[in-house]
């Protein structure tokens, strides 16, 4: 897949903007502040409905105004065509609209532009709390998966339900257990669906982010991923949904005293989390600063070997600013990776100094200048 044009208006600082960009490496470069991740930002809200920027829509509304829209046409390497606008307006609910102006789900869209993100902050995935590589695990899964993606939908739905019933119980308004032992069933099957899934993309994502590593590091280091689901301390963890509904009814009888009496659900997916483990110890606890970025520059080349060998789509790479956050030997090494990949890729520089480094790697290459909220392509 790759994004044939974007367009968009009123998002931060980009009164309106439009951009053809090549199908292979597309670069944007000015000082901090002057826009260029908010094109990205773009991007990922034609590909994902979201940015993966903030959580927070109104803040990616451009000051002043009242709305962002964006609008994003791409192609398959199938010569298949795609289209999407979102629209979106404070307080009022998201305009997501197809090629025929019908108007779609977000469930609609993920997954038919796939996106691979590096941001700096995505750091985090290595030394930050569970909730960010949830997240890790749930963007990839849902890009590849729309039984997943209707699955995480549903189970948010259910543990909504479920903590207020459990939260009316436990502060007296309600006693209908009877009612609760529904949405037990309810939520252990769909948890179970969702934890055979991420242990299945973890079967095949864990060589490919091995291998990663070792061609970053020389082999000079180890590295792994352990997945293990909340509460199920030294279980194995089977993929086979029927063994993880009985492992989760046996934690349900663990918890279930706990969960009545603090009126919340205390088990679940949305609770699970992943080890990345650096020479056989916690990388967060012992990894250095240089190598933080080799694991995490690691998890998203395996994250594009996923998407191409396993899932065979091609996905569109989107790269902020990581050159201020690595050293030359690993700017040449993304680099490489980038030019041996053939996919189409967005990369946000701060110094023009990068360039040099960037002309090289691709004979599909645009160069974009961009100065307050205002985007300039530039002649090679």
């Amino acid at each position: 897949m790759f994004v044939e044009r974007i367009a968009f208006e009123n998002v931060r600082n980009h009164i309106f903007t439009r951009i053809e960009p090549s199908k292979g490496l597309n670069v944007f470069y000015g000082r901090n502040g002057s826009g260029k991740t908010s094109i990205l930002e773009a991007i990922s809200i034609g590909s994902l409905t979201k940015s993966f920027a903030t959580p927070l829509e109104q803040n990616i509304v451009r000051i002043g105004e009242d709305y962002y829209a964006v609008e994003l046409v791409a192609n398959s390497e199938k010569e298949i065509p795609y289209y999407v606008k979102v629209f979106y307006q404070p307080k009022k609910k998201k305009e997501i609209t197809d090629a025929n102006n019908a108007s779609i789900n977000p469930k609609d869209v993920i997954g038919n532009v796939p996106l691979v993100i590096l941001t700096p902050q995505m750091r985090e995935i290595v030394f930050g709390p569970p909730n960010v590589r949830r997240e890790f695990i749930d963007r990839v899964i849902s890009q590849v998966s729309s039984k997943y993606l209707d699955d995480l939908l549903r189970f948010r739905r259910i543990l909504k339900q479920r903590n207020k019933l459990l939260a009316d119980i436990a502060d007296g308004f309600s006693s209908q257990n009877s009612l609760l032992e529904v949405w037990n069933d309810n939520f252990i099957a769909v948890s179970s669906r969702i934890i055979s899934l991420r242990q299945m993309f973890f079967d095949e994502f864990i060589p490919f982010f091995k291998e990663s590593f070792n061609l970053i590091t020389g082999k000079k280091e180890e590295t792994d991923i352990k997945y293990i689901p909340y509460y199920f301390g030294n279980r194995l963890v089977p993929t086979d949904i029927k063994e993880i509904a009985i492992v989760l009814y046996n934690i349900l009888a663990d918890v279930r005293k706990y969960e009545l009496e603090r009126g919340m659900t205390l088990f679940g997916p949305q609770k699970d989390d992943f080890k990345i483990l650096l020479n056989n110890n916690l990388a967060r606890d012992v990894a250095s600063q240089g190598q933080s970025k080799s694991l995490l520059i690691a998890l998203k080349y395996a994250e594009l070997q996923y998407f191409l060998q396993v899932e065979h789509k091609i996905p569109i790479v989107l790269f902020d600013d990581i050159f201020s956050e690595l050293d030359i030997e690993r700017i040449n090494y993304v680099l490489n990776l980038i030019s041996d990949a053939k996919v189409q890729t967005f990369i946000t520089i701060t110094e023009s100094k990068f360039l040099e480094y960037i002309y090289p790697i691709s004979n599909q290459l645009k160069v974009f200048y961009v100065e307050q909220g205002k985007c300039f392509e530039e002649s090679n």
